[in-house]
């Protein structure tokens, strides 16, 4: 399959086997719409814990802590992705998520929350075990970058957006 683009704009088009066919209804670059997920932290009040599951799928995660969260569906923000994912896997709704970090990849994009309550209430819903870890010392088997982004999400001056985290990669 080939998408022919034209410099200056998109001309909702495909050439599909030598035939053309009309997208005049797909909006520019949403052909290759990214898949995007929301993540979400409960701590403890007082920080020194955080609610995690065990994940078992996606099968690069299977077995490894994680956030509870999964994917955005159709016409939902982050945010009422967030609600409803902890929702259906940890039985609680908590309503005051605050969207801390976004990442990216090539073709997915992820919403990370923050939010302090009773991380007792909550139980699993589903086949994936949630556990409380205390958030200065996270076990090995969780997913690699809960490492720092567990403390980003616990700084209130990034939370507040007082400043801001980039990451630069580094070339060579």
């Amino acid at each position: 399959m080939t998408v022919r683009v034209k410099a200056r704009h998109f001309d909702r088009s495909l050439r599909v086997d030598a035939r053309r066919i009309d997208c005049s209804t797909v909006e520019p670059f949403n052909l290759f719409k990214m898949q995007e997920y929301a993540c979400g932290f409960l701590f403890s009040e007082d920080r020194s814990r955080v609610l995690l599951i065990r994940k078992r799928r996606p099968a690069w995660q299977a077995g490894k802590l994680n956030g509870v969260g999964g994917k955005i569906e159709p016409g939902e923000t982050p945010l009422q992705a967030m609600r409803r994912e902890f929702r259906e896997e940890a039985g609680v709704d908590i309503a005051d998520w605050q969207q801390v970090l976004r990442l990216s990849g090539p073709d997915w994009v992820g919403h990370f929350f923050r939010a302090f309550g009773n991380v007792g209430q909550a139980y699993a819903v589903t086949d994936e075990l949630l556990e409380l870890h205390k958030t200065a010392s996270l076990p090995k088997d969780t997913i690699p970058n809960l490492q720092w982004m567990i403390p980003i999400l616990l700084d209130d001056e990034v939370a507040s957006g007082l400043y801001a985290v980039a990451v630069t990669p580094s070339v060579g």
